[in-house]
C-alpha cells in the first residue's frame, strides 16, 4: 500500500486584517440571482457545469454561491480555493487535478465529487484575497486560453463589487 498526501495551501501573510475584510462583507443568499448570473458566465466562458463563489473564511472555506453543485463549507486544507487566493497572479488552472502530485490524494479528487478540472481566480476586497470565484469539471480540460483568463478575471470584479468588498487597489 503507498501512502499518497496532498499538499494544503499556505495562508496569506496578513491573515488578520484579510480576515477582517471577510467579516465586513455584505451577507448575500446563494440564491442571489446577480450571483446567479455571473456564476452561469463563469460556466459558459470556461466549459464547466460547475461554478463558485468561495470565501476564505478562518479556517473553513465557504461556497456562498454556486451552479452545478449545492453550496458548501470545507475545510480551508483541502479547497483548490485556498491555493487560488497564494497563487502568484491570483490564478489557479489545473486541467486534470489527478495527474497533479500536489491533488491527487485530494478527498475532492481521489473521492467524493472526483474533481478533475479546476481553474479559479481571487476575489479581492482592496488588497486582500477573500476568497475565489472558479470553474469545475469532473473531466479533465486543456489549460484556460489567455481569453478565459482574462474573462474571469473580469467576472471576479464583478463579484467582489456585488459582495460589498472593497475597491481593489489599482
Amino acid at each position: 500500500m503507498t501512502l499518497q498526501f496532498f499538499s494544503a495551501a499556505f495562508r496569506p501573510e496578513d491573515e488578520s486584517r484579510r480576515q477582517g475584510a471577510v467579516d465586513s462583507l455584505r451577507v448575500v443568499s446563494p440564491t442571489d440571482p446577480v450571483l446567479h448570473e455571473l456564476l452561469g458566465e463563469v460556466c459558459m466562458v470556461l466549459r464547466t457545469p460547475i461554478a463558485m463563489v468561495t470565501l476564505s473564511d478562518g479556517d473553513v472555506q465557504r461556497v456562498i454561491g454556486a451552479v452545478g453543485i449545492e453550496p458548501i463549507v470545507l475545510p480551508r486544507s483541502i479547497a483548490f480555493c485556498s491555493h487560488t487566493v497564494v497563487a502568484p497572479g491570483g490564478l489557479l488552472s489545473v486541467p486534470d487535478l489527478h495527474a497533479d502530485p500536489r491533488f491527487r490524494a485530494n478527498p475532492l479528487v481521489a473521492g467524493g465529487p472526483c474533481v478533475r478540472y479546476y481553474t479559479g481566480v481571487v476575489v479581492r476586497s482592496g488588497p486582500f484575497p477573500i476568497g475565489a470565484l472558479c470553474g469545475l469539471d469532473r473531466q479533465p480540460h486543456g489549460p484556460a486560453s489567455f481569453r478565459q483568463r482574462a474573462q474571469l478575471r473580469k467576472l471576479a470584479e464583478a463579484v467582489a463589487d456585488h459582495i460589498g468588498a472593497a475597491p481593489a487597489a489599482r
